[in-house]
């Protein structure tokens, strides 16, 4: 069997519950932990309860690793029990005690609201970290990424020495403990807030995906409650998988924790290869269960078995060698689908006249004629014909064309 550890932190697995409704006081973080993951986060001291969220088109486009969107929703809130740090830290001790130790228990500290109301929250943020290292916690989350803190921060302070400055701050009141720093994507320079997070002092850094957003349906008095804000899902999968590769490309060594609308193994999967060393499970956690993170864990590590892949460490940054093509590869690869485009032919039998491919084609090079589509001189091999053709009788093995530019390199 594959071999899972990240041996950088420590960790079982790459798998990381985000902080979240699914982590909120020690029975969700022990509930969390059920499914193994490598670590579970602590939602913040301070964040509240109740609320919920929803998922786009259903839950069953989330359950089967389909294109969907996670958003946040307004259901019914009420009061946090845990209304003290000190009530918060017996949470801590509580889920560290039981938990088993395979499982790291990092935790929150802080909460971009607290920077944005004012007052002395750099001293609390302080004391609660002191509090939740004596309480058990593992590591440390500074929570960078809430939805609009980039947009705000630009806006009321500077990100990037907000980033640099508290990741100092905790550092130096918790010398050894690691301090995990998650950043947003969201209308900012996620390279710079790497950079700054790891000259601070931190340990790793989780680049996610969770935006301002607004969607709403046409009638639009029947959206869900709270239609702005928190949005991502696997949408944010290329994004975020671009950040990663690039962060990598640029020597940028600090370990990743990456996250942003994982649903399904190949997502996760993605994540790794762009460079990540791990994994955030939020909104699958909080919106799909628990048993659906578990279902992603066991099918990463089986499609590792299956393609022999031996360890985390061999998968990591694999799909870089895609990524850092140099022009005349990627022309190389590109001429030769195009070249295959050019000289495929019609295959009659499958044609059914519908016309897209010459509804879709700019230069004349597919035309339909007596009901059946014929390719002429004029084709350049653009290969949109291809795309849209419903019965392939435009076909190419485009996948093994590709891939054998990189076979012959």
């Amino acid at each position: 069997m594959a071999d899972m550890r990240v041996e950088e932190l420590g960790m079982a697995n790459p798998f990381v519950i985000a902080s979240s409704p699914a982590t909120r006081g020690a029975e969700n973080v022990l509930k969390s932990a059920k499914c193994l993951p490598g670590a579970v986060t602590m939602r913040n001291f301070g964040h509240g309860m109740g609320g919920g969220s929803f998922i786009y088109p259903d839950a069953e486009a989330m359950y089967k690793g389909k294109q969907a969107f996670h958003s946040h929703a307004v259901g019914t809130q009420i009061s946090d029990p845990m209304d003290s740090l000190e009530k918060y830290a017996e949470e801590v001790k509580k889920a560290r005690d039981e938990m088993s130790r395979d499982i790291k228990l990092w935790v929150s500290v802080g909460h971009y609201s607290d920077i944005v109301k004012g007052g002395d929250w750099r001293e609390n943020w302080k004391k609660q970290a002191k509090e939740l290292v004596l309480a058990g916690a593992d590591a440390l989350e500074l929570h960078f990424n809430t939805p609009g803190v980039a947009v705000a921060g630009n806006r009321q302070f500077n990100y990037y020495e907000l980033v640099y400055s508290c990741t100092k701050m905790i550092r130096e009141v918790v010398p050894n403990t690691p301090i995990m720093v998650k950043l947003a994507v969201e209308n900012c320079d996620t390279l710079t807030a790497i950079r700054n997070a790891a000259s601070a002092g931190a340990t790793a850094v989780g680049p996610t995906a969770r935006w301002k957003g607004f969607y709403f349906d046409l009638d639009w008095q029947t959206t869900e409650a709270r239609p702005g804000a928190g949005y991502g899902g696997t949408q944010a999968q290329p994004i975020v998988s671009y950040v990663i590769a690039e962060a990598r490309s640029k020597g940028y060594t600090i370990p990743m924790y990456a996250g942003g609308g994982v649903f399904s193994y190949d997502q996760a999967l993605r994540y790794i290869m762009s460079g990540a060393e791990m994994v955030q499970l939020g909104a699958l956690a909080c919106a799909g269960g628990i048993g659906q993170c578990g279902r992603v864990i066991r099918e990463t590590e089986k499609w590792m078995d299956d393609h022999g892949y031996k360890s985390i460490s061999d998968l990591k940054g694999e799909a870089l060698q895609l990524f850092n093509m140099t022009p005349e590869f990627a022309k190389k690869r590109q001429n030769k689908l195009g070249e295959a485009y050019k000289n495929a032919q019609v295959d009659t039998s499958k044609c059914i006249g519908c016309s897209r491919c010459e509804d879709v084609c700019f230069y004349g090079g597919v035309k339909v004629e007596d009901r059946k589509a014929v390719k002429g001189s004029d084709c350049i091999g653009c290969g949109y014909c291809f795309q849209v053709c419903p019965t392939k009788a435009l076909y190419v093995d485009k996948k093994g064309i590709l891939k054998s530019a990189f076979q012959e390199d």
